[in-house]
């Protein structure tokens, strides 16, 4: 091939960036020596702390208005669970910790909700990166009490049921309050120079 098929200059297989236009300043890179450029956005709470070391806030307010809309979700999804599997389907769920009544399902709920309310507000105030932690301590903790049924020698169909059940509830606690986290997660901002 010629040179004019390349506009104009040779082919250079070389990595150092060409200059535009031919003969003009070879481009600045824009990001620090060292990082990969990206174009995902930089989500609040994943910011490198300041040298000042400034925490994230919470509207609290705010927050426990969705904590508490998150709790109810949660005691009504054990309710549901309850009435769905033991009286629709008549496959019964096994005992939680009140017993295997529709209330104790929708208590038990309600109580999951309420603890990882509580356990995501201490996270904020404590933690670099509180969305991080706090999706794996639920996802473990789901775990845990998903495979928890399956322990002694359970029948194999309500052990099943209430494994999917404390599954869904873990799914819908994390999901809601990472949505009310993301929705009442203050940064602070700089003081006036």
């Amino acid at each position: 091939m010629n040179a004019s098929m390349h506009g104009g200059e040779p082919y250079d297989p070389s990595p150092r960036p060409r200059s535009f236009p031919p003969g003009g300043p070879t481009p600045v890179p824009t990001t620090p020596p060292g990082t990969v450029p990206t174009d995902e956005p930089v989500e609040a709470c994943d910011l490198p702390a300041s040298a000042s070391d400034e925490r994230l806030g919470l509207d609290v307010r705010r927050y426990w208005a969705g904590a508490v809309v998150t709790v109810v979700v949660c005691g009504l999804i054990g309710l549901a669970a309850s009435v769905i599997f033991d009286q629709a389907f008549d496959v019964g769920l096994l005992d939680v910790v009140g017993g295997s009544s529709s209330l104790a399902w929708a208590m038990t709920g309600a109580l999951f909700g309420l603890l990882a309310a509580v356990v995501l507000q201490v996270l904020v105030m404590v933690a670099p990166r509180p969305r991080m932690f706090f999706g794996w301590l639920v996802a473990v903790v789901t775990v845990i009490l998903a495979v928890t049924p399956f322990t002694g020698n359970p029948d194999a169909v309500p052990a099943v049921v209430t494994a999917l059940v404390w599954i869904v509830l873990g799914l819908a606690t994390s999901s809601m309050l990472s949505g009310v986290l993301g929705r009442t997660l203050v940064r602070p901002t700089a003081p006036p120079t």
